[in-house]
């Protein structure tokens, strides 16, 4: 049997490339062929289809008539250039004919390529290629995608996003009520994972030089925000509270943190940011606030998540939490949590803001946290919460610092539960019976 996972792009930090790649890995252990399809294949090996890139000029161009305005075209002449560009994107995937089954990562749920969603279904149809769609977004809960201009993007809509005749899978509990009340379909929910069975990331002789590299002494306390520096993570949080802890760490002098580090008169707080920017103004935004907050950004880079580039002092992701002793995550919104998973595995405490698929469906499995509470506005360009979660947070912060015995605990206790919920092992589990129960197929 031979499966291909297709989304616009594969090899980068993002929510959607991650999960594929650990697919991919569980359904190989599997003995199944399996096989990445993308616009853009970033890091990894695979199949390329250009006309699926985000980067893709014509797919731009037709989510703005989509969507914003047709401008000069009328709708005749914009289902005329959509149908042309299904008809290239079909071509475009004739290498997948062999495939027995094709799972879709959002193409069918986020409407960022209409065009893809309608060939990739017309393809498999025609070659007899069976279809699951996995959704981690959908196209209602973004603004942009509100207000369709015409009746024939609204049609493609109904009909595709997603279709009516393919299992659904979704990644949340608060997906699966959404797709069934705006849709009336059914799905199954498999969240996120990760390899909790690899090797531990630890300091070694190659990593601990990105102390030197961003010019951080090995006695300074290093929280890190390991996600992409988007607006809806919410950074600005993470600043506050790093604010709070740098003003009252002198307090701590000559005590000595859970992972052996020392504090003294000349220790320094850094929050570190490794993630891809997509938001270059956001960026400035959060230098000059953590100008005013007196907080020292650092921000890195890491080519993703597991792969060194030792020859240009590159480093993973994997190696930035390594160094950490504190993990930032204040996202506001998130499908899943990813950066939750890798958090836990790392074997760090961590700092988050309480979303709303954070608290119903991973909270209550019994994750210890420092939790920024669960209420937040939006105002002059940034997140806040009330300056008292920010404080107790902090005084949790410091009580897990230097107290190596909870600190041990808290952070044992979440790995087994994300080894026992959210591991590859739970994953092939789940998806043996997707392709059996949902797809019919003997696996």
């Amino acid at each position: 049997m031979e499966i291909g996972l297709v989304h616009y792009r594969v090899g980068e930090t993002d929510g959607v490339s991650l999960e594929m790649v650990k697919w991919k890995q569980v359904l190989r252990n599997m003995h199944l062929k399996t096989y990445l399809i993308a616009g853009d294949m970033g890091t990894s090996p695979g199949f390329k289809i250009p006309y699926i890139a985000y980067t893709d000029k014509r797919s731009n161009v037709l989510k703005q008539k989509a969507f914003v305005n047709l401008n000069s075209w009328d709708e005749a002449y914009f289902k005329k250039e959509i149908n042309k560009y299904v008809e290239d994107i079909y071509n475009q995937l004739y290498e997948m004919m062999d495939l027995d089954v094709m799972i879709v990562n959002n193409i069918f749920s986020l409407a960022h390529n209409p065009a893809a969603a309608v060939a990739i279904y017309r393809f498999c149809k025609d070659n007899g290629i069976k279809m699951i769609g996995h959704h981690h977004d959908f196209y209602w809960e973004r603004d942009f995608y509100k207000n369709p201009t015409n009746d024939y993007i609204k049609e493609i809509l109904e009909e595709y996003f997603p279709p009516r005749d393919i299992p659904n899978v979704v990644i949340n509990s608060l997906a699966q009520e959404e797709l069934k009340n705006k849709k009336g379909l059914d799905s199954v929910v498999i969240p996120n994972v990760f390899d909790f069975n690899q090797k531990q990331w630890e300091i070694d002789d190659y990593n601990i030089k990105i102390y030197d590299k961003l010019n951080i002494s090995q006695n300074d306390l290093i929280f890190l925000q390991a996600t992409r520096i988007v607006r809806r993570k919410a950074i600005e949080l993470a600043i506050d509270t790093v604010a709070e802890v740098k003003k009252d760490l002198k307090k701590y002098i000559e005590k000595t943190t859970f992972n052996g580090k020392k504090i003294t008169q000349d220790t320094n707080v850094f929050l570190v940011l490794p993630g891809l920017s997509e938001e270059s103004d956001y960026v400035e935004v959060l230098k000059e606030y953590a100008s005013q907050k007196d907080v020292e950004l650092k921000l890195a880079f890491s080519i993703s998540d597991d792969i060194r580039h030792e020859e240009e002092e590159i480093f993973s992701l994997w190696d930035f939490y390594a160094i950490a002793d504190f993990i930032t995550y204040p996202s506001i919104l998130e499908g899943f949590g990813n950066q939750f998973l890798e958090a836990i595995f790392s074997k760090k405490p961590v700092l988050m803001f309480e979303y709303p698929v954070y608290k119903k469906d991973i909270a209550p499995l019994g994750f210890e946290v420092v939790s920024l509470g669960s209420k937040a506005e939006y105002e002059r360009g940034r997140y806040r919460v009330n300056q008292n979660e920010i404080i107790k947070a902090k005084e949790e912060i410091f009580k897990i610092l230097f107290d190596t015995q909870r600190a041990s605990k808290i952070v044992q206790k979440n790995f087994e539960l994300g080894k026992k919920y959210f591991s590859y092992e739970t994953l092939g589990k789940k998806l043996k019976n997707l392709l059996v129960e949902k797809a019919h197929l003997g696996v």
